[in-house]
């Protein structure tokens, strides 16, 4: 299929209900006992944008894994993206970040539509998931203070069978171990958040 039939279809199953909590759940079903309830505290604005550009007649997106440093997401696998700034739009603060952390210049996406926000308790924060596509080959600087490697994936990755899988670990200093779903992709386990909204976008796919 060419890729611009799959990005036309991708923009067109915005216009429909999307998966929402639903999906959120089955891959974090240790929200479930806070999320029809929940109460924000004045949380922290923040955005991520899932950016595709064509990869040999397909699609692909791409990951971060981010560099360690003294904080509740240090060396996570995640999407580009970070806190608002000033009075910029949350559609803006996801495009700056992209160009921030992974170079490409925010004039040359498209937003092609926005997935259910996701409250991250860990740091109060209200993530604004979008979707955007690169019409090119990404030219990819990453911004080495950040980033500490990209990771370049086929869509079709998304729409394996066994892509979700479980295992033990310890959520928060005094938690203990439990058994949590994560999405197995490209011998990575990328779990949290950035699951989260990727088993939104991949549940949006298979619509």
């Amino acid at each position: 299929m060419k890729v611009n039939i799959l990005i036309e279809e991708i923009t067109e199953k915005f216009k429909q209900p999307l998966p929402g909590i639903t999906a959120h759940l089955e891959l974090a079903p240790y929200r479930k006992a806070y999320s029809k309830n929940i109460k924000y505290n004045n949380p922290t604005m923040a955005s991520t944008l899932l950016l595709l550009y064509p990869y040999s007649n397909s699609i692909n997106f791409c990951l971060t894994q981010r560099n360690k440093y003294n904080g509740p997401h240090s060396n996570q696998i995640s999407f580009p993206g970070g806190k608002k700034e000033g009075n910029e739009s949350l559609v803006n603060t996801a495009l700056r970040e992209t160009e921030e952390e992974i170079g490409i210049k925010q004039n040359k996406i498209k937003i092609l539509g926005k997935l259910t926000n996701v409250y991250v308790p860990p740091s109060n924060m209200l993530i604004h998931p979008y979707v955007g596509y690169l019409n090119e080959l990404p030219k990819f600087k990453t911004n080495e203070r950040e980033v500490k490697k990209l990771i370049n994936i086929n869509f079709t990755e998304l729409l394996k069978k066994d892509i979700i899988q479980k295992k033990q670990m310890k959520l928060g200093d005094k938690m203990k171990e439990i058994e949590v779903p994560y999405l197995a992709i490209k011998n990575e386990i990328v779990w949290g958040a950035t699951s989260v909204i990727l088993n939104e976008f991949r549940k949006m796919l298979q619509l």
